[in-house]
């Protein structure tokens, strides 16, 4: 292989580790709104508290969630290439969303408490 080509392989290698490094675990990138209640080989649970005005920054949900609002929510999704959406739940609401990476802002009066329970891939549980 010419050094250009490995020059060209290791930088598509860099520039793939970096998008990767972006789109983070919730609770690494949003230590500050996201805690763990449960965690085993088969399933997550997070308890998301996001303070009126409050964001979470950039962060993935690769196999989907179950989300369950424990208060009214009112909620700015970011997503990459600049896609905003807005969704409102309700207190005792249960919604299920793909594998998504976003952002997210409280744009309600009050705290939106939600719990994430997040399933664990199948392949990733058998290691």
């Amino acid at each position: 292989m010419t050094t250009s080509c490995l020059l060209a392989v290791g930088g598509l290698l860099l520039l793939a580790a970096a998008g990767a490094g972006l789109a983070q675990d919730p609770v690494k990138a949003a230590s500050a709104t996201h805690k763990v209640l449960l965690e085993n080989e088969r399933v997550r649970v997070l308890d998301i508290h996001v303070p009126a005005g409050g964001r979470a920054l950039t962060h993935t949900h690769p196999t989907g969630y179950v989300a369950v609002a424990m208060t009214d929510c009112h909620m700015r999704f970011t997503y990459p290439g600049g896609k905003v959406s807005e969704s409102t739940l309700h207190a005792g609401e249960v919604v299920w969303s793909d594998p998504v990476t976003h952002s997210a802002e409280n744009l309600g009066p009050g705290e939106c408490h939600v719990l994430n329970i997040e399933p664990k891939d199948a392949q990733a549980a058998k290691k």
